[in-house]
């Protein structure tokens, strides 16, 4: 695997078998790199080859000091030693023709090149190293953002479902099977927003509640007893009253069957948590992230 878009389609294909749409977003992450890095094979980059053409110049350099090195030593022997054989002796004494003073200043020059490509080299391999890094790191957020556009496609259609706590200091609403009216499902929206943790959740009166249904100190919430998916329109006009909360609370909308999948996009770029409530069976499922925020932390 090379390619962002290859990686986006190996994000997504991983992202429709994970069981839990709601799995949180580091713990999709280590999935993600443990699942797609063995895979990922790239291209030598131009940064690979400068650093492998560095690297040749150094290992070449590196020869002719050695071997600059070598003829010098052999320059400098003294005419003296004893039993020096022929193969060392005959070099020599054709080198002594020659000032040391010459075979020095090149063996020195070359052990100066060798340390100053040496330097290059590792410069060279730092960019390859950090263009392979930013690489693979743009591969791990192409199959993440891959995996989580099919997550948050999933979270439309199926939300996170509460469980309800007993260390919370309000117990959840018990079932209803027979149903309520408008108005009970606000009461019943009270006690789950007192469940977690809107304490002084209070119903408002029928008439000038500005839009708001249920109040609190941390959260406000509107409840739509529908029969059919909530629209767009609802969440511009609780929007609006949060614009204007100079207590700056969460806003939260209640509804007994879903949203609309243009009225989840303008919740989440509104900051709106979207929760659908089941009377019958006492049940509480967070449709986005903000709500599911707050079904883990609690309203604080």
């Amino acid at each position: 695997m090379r390619s962002v878009n290859t990686a986006s389609k190996m994000g997504r294909d991983i992202a429709r078998a994970i069981p839990d749409p709601w799995v949180d977003d580091e713990l999709l992450r280590k999935h993600l790199r443990r699942t797609i890095g063995p895979k990922i094979n790239l291209h030598r980059s131009d940064e690979d080859r400068s650093s492998e053409a560095w690297q040749a110049w150094v290992a070449m350099f590196v020869v002719l000091a050695i071997v600059a090195a070598a003829v010098t030593v052999l320059r400098l022997l003294p005419a003296d030693i004893p039993d020096l054989p022929d193969w060392l002796d005959s070099p020599r004494q054709w080198l002594a023709e020659y000032p040391a003073l010459s075979f020095i200043g090149v063996a020195a020059s070359l052990i100066i090149l060798v340390a100053l490509l040496s330097i290059g080299s590792r410069a060279a391999s730092k960019r390859a190293s950090a263009k392979y890094d930013r690489t693979v790191a743009e591969l791990h957020e192409a199959a993440f953002q891959g995996a989580l556009s099919v997550l948050e496609g999933r979270r439309r259609k199926v939300g996170m479902p509460i469980e309800p706590s007993r260390h919370r200091a309000f117990p959840p609403p018990s079932p209803r099977p027979e149903g309520v009216t408008p108005r009970g499902a606000e009461e019943v929206v009270a006690q789950w927003m007192r469940h977690l943790g809107e304490a002084d959740a209070e119903l408002t009166s029928y008439t000038g509640d500005g839009g708001m249904d249920v109040v609190g100190q941390k959260s406000f919430a509107q409840v739509k007893h529908f029969s059919k998916a909530v629209g767009v329109a609802p969440m511009r006009e609780l929007a609006g009253v949060a614009a204007n909360d100079r207590q700056g609370r969460h806003a939260l909308f209640f509804t007994s069957v879903g949203y609309a999948s243009g009225a989840v996009d303008f919740a989440d770029n509104a900051g709106i948590a979207l929760f659908v409530y089941d009377v019958e069976n006492a049940g509480l499922e967070a449709m986005n992230a903000r709500a599911k925020t707050l079904m883990y932390n609690g309203i604080s």
